[in-house]
């Protein structure tokens, strides 16, 4: 009995270590290689696929969480001016977003900032004006909103002085003024790094795509 476990045991290594068992597993390593190199190309692909997933999730969070700010605004403007005077403007700023461009709405904007230049939705009204606006007189509204309202917020997180120094940054470098685009720029990275734009993206990034 024990020599018969003897022979088995010396034909298995004799097989174990002829040529053709040698190949066999250099065949099993190779096909072990080409799969896992699959499947490193399928979860590369699987991550390109959530990319835009990610990102989209990452823009709805940030104006989500900067949703808040907007919403103390409105809250301290109801305390100062009360409901209807906030409704009013509320419909004029609706009025300026369904007829954007148009004199109605430019005078819908104008009546905010001359009848309630205290509220929040006096800077966001200015901004509209200066995106329609051009030369001095859309450098002067971009300023404004800069010195005077640079705290407002829209209702997408978008703080009006971070996204005007934007603007007011972009109009310089294309006039081919770089140190003043380069000052606001400088602005945006220490002091409103978290800013975003209304599709939700960091003002910085524009930042980094625009100085290519």
């Amino acid at each position: 009995m024990r020599n018969s476990m003897m022979v088995g045991i010396l034909i298995l290594a004799v097989a174990a270590s002829s040529p053709l068992s040698a190949q066999t597993n250099a065949d099993d390593v190779a096909q072990l290689k080409q799969r896992v190199a699959q499947l490193e190309n399928q979860v590369q692909e699987i991550s390109k696929l959530l990319e835009p997933i990610k990102a989209q999730q990452a823009r709805d969070s940030r104006r989500k969480a900067l949703r808040g700010k907007f919403e103390e605004k409105m809250a301290q403007d109801r305390e100062k001016r009360g409901a209807e005077q906030l409704r009013e403007a509320e419909e004029l700023m609706r009025v300026a977003d369904q007829k954007w461009g148009s004199p109605e709405a430019n005078e819908s904007l104008q009546t905010i900032i001359k009848k309630y230049p205290d509220i929040n939705r006096a800077g966001c009204a200015i901004l509209y004006l200066a995106q329609k606006s051009q030369g001095d007189e859309r450098v002067k509204y971009l300023q404004d909103c800069i010195e005077k309202y640079n705290d407002c917020m829209y209702g997408d997180g978008v703080q009006v002085g971070a996204f005007a120094r934007l603007l007011l940054a972009q109009d310089y470098r294309s006039k081919g003024e770089k140190k003043k685009a380069e000052a606001l720029d400088s602005e945006i990275k220490a002091e409103y790094s978290g800013a975003i734009d209304h599709s939700g993206n960091l003002l910085v990034d524009s930042l980094k795509t625009g100085s290519k």
